[in-house]
């Protein structure tokens, strides 16, 4: 949990920003309402024809619903202490202490699109976002920081459909997929143990076999491994995403138990307006009913800045394995990404990797904490590291995939996404 004054601060403009939700597109929506109320009534009664102005009042009240769901995932009382002082600000200062447990051992968030949840990245806005909304409330209303916290609270919403609804199955499909099924041969499962703990071609059990999961989002990959008895920890860097995983992670008890509406913040593109009112049950499975009662394997997620937390020597040659989904984009300096990658895993440990190379901070103003700005590099580049870091990379492939993308729409994004495994080569 958040320890120092610019760490509450920061968590407080998180749950500020989700809190808002609700005034910010309803003031978004009222706009279109405006501009269809300063049309000529002749105008106005053919709109009235098609069904325009029962569609705004439609959007309004799935945004009402959107903000009930979103008020549960916050009303959590281990955030109550957050909201205790000070004005909410926009600090990029994170927790790195255990922040919350699932319910199946106890293991916690230790502690906000894709791997790319990093908070000052977070709008990506490199990527387009087939839900953002051109209305935006006036100045006057809403400050640029504003924007940009809603755009990250509709990204959290997306985030739920990819990793915990029924219409998220073919992202989850074609990128997670991939990685869980090379995870899996890399490490077979035990046909019987022996008194040293390994079966009888000296398999390891999955349980001693420590997965590491950046950028892991809402944790959905992380639960999947932990699910097939690995021994499995997810960073995350976002806050939304934290507040968002800790939700569904640890206070959800029935499948489908929520539905929020994620597709109504833009009207473009779209088939019909069933489309843009579309509603999404949550969670298309229920964690506990994976993890409980002694299933899988030890199972946290630790919040932080990748680099911070795992580039240290402590943790050198302790993890069999290292997944990176929509993530190793998300560095300034890929280098140093693929040296701590390497650093982690053990002798014969496999690095396994899908996604896009999005730099995300390419033209980018700022720098890092040490002044460093951004590298980015052509995918066969980054083999050509990877393999003067110390790897041998097998399985290389393309896979077709979109991110959170949106159903029945007139555009979609599609990303040929990179997919290879790559063991430590031996010293």
């Amino acid at each position: 949990m958040a320890e120092s004054p610019e760490e509450k601060a920061h968590w407080r403009s998180v749950i500020k920003a989700f809190d808002e939700y609700m005034q910010y597109h309803l003031s978004a929506n009222h706009a279109r309402r405006m501009a269809f109320l300063a049309l000529p009534k002749e105008s106005r009664v053919v709109l009235e024809g098609i069904g325009y102005r029962e569609k705004l009042e439609a959007v309004d009240e799935g945004i009402r619903r959107n903000a009930e769901f979103l008020e549960e995932m916050i009303a959590d009382p281990v955030f109550a202490e957050m909201m205790v002082g000070g004005d909410a600000t926009s600090e990029e200062t994170h927790s790195h202490s255990h922040m919350h447990g699932h319910s199946h051992d106890k293991h916690g968030h230790d502690g906000d699109e894709h791997g790319h949840t990093h908070d000052d990245i977070e709008s990506d806005p490199g990527r387009p976002d087939p839900t953002a909304s051109s209305r935006q409330p006036t100045p006057s209303a809403s400050g640029p920081s504003r924007h940009s916290a809603q755009d990250k609270v509709r990204s959290t919403l997306r985030s739920f459909v990819r990793d915990w609804s029924e219409e998220g199955a073919p992202e989850r499909e074609a990128c997670y997929a991939p990685c869980l099924e090379a995870l899996e041969r890399h490490f077979p499962a035990q046909t019987g143990m022996d008194v040293g703990g390994s079966d009888e071609e000296g398999r390891r059990a999955r349980g001693d076999v420590k997965v590491l999961v950046p950028g892991c989002g809402l944790g959905r990959l992380t639960m999947e491994i932990a699910a097939r008895d690995f021994a499995s920890q997810g960073n995350e860097f976002s806050t939304y995403m934290l507040l968002a995983s800790h939700w569904v992670l640890n206070q959800t008890t029935h499948p489908k138990s929520h539905f929020i509406h994620p597709y109504l913040h833009s009207f473009s593109n779209h088939l019909s307006t069933r489309n843009l009112l579309r509603s999404v049950r949550l969670p298309d499975i229920c964690p506990a009913d994976i993890l409980g009662e002694g299933q899988g394997g030890p199972f946290s997620l630790v919040a932080g800045d990748f680099e911070e937390i795992y580039g240290q020597d402590e943790q050198k040659g302790q993890w069999g394995a290292v997944v990176t989904c929509f993530f190793i984009d998300c560095a300034r300096n890929i280098l140093r990404f693929l040296r701590i990658i390497h650093n982690l895993l053990e002798e014969g440990g496999v690095w396994i990797n899908i996604g896009p190379l999005l730099w995300h901070f390419e033209n980018s103003p700022t720098s890092s904490s040490n002044g460093e700005g951004s590298i980015e590099l052509s995918l066969n580049e980054v083999k050509a590291l990877a393999r003067a870091v110390g790897f041998d990379i097998q399985d290389e492939r393309m896979v077709s995939s979109s991110y959170t993308g949106m159903p029945d729409t007139m555009l979609r994004h599609e990303y040929q996404a990179a997919f290879w495994t790559a063991t430590k080569r031996s010293s």
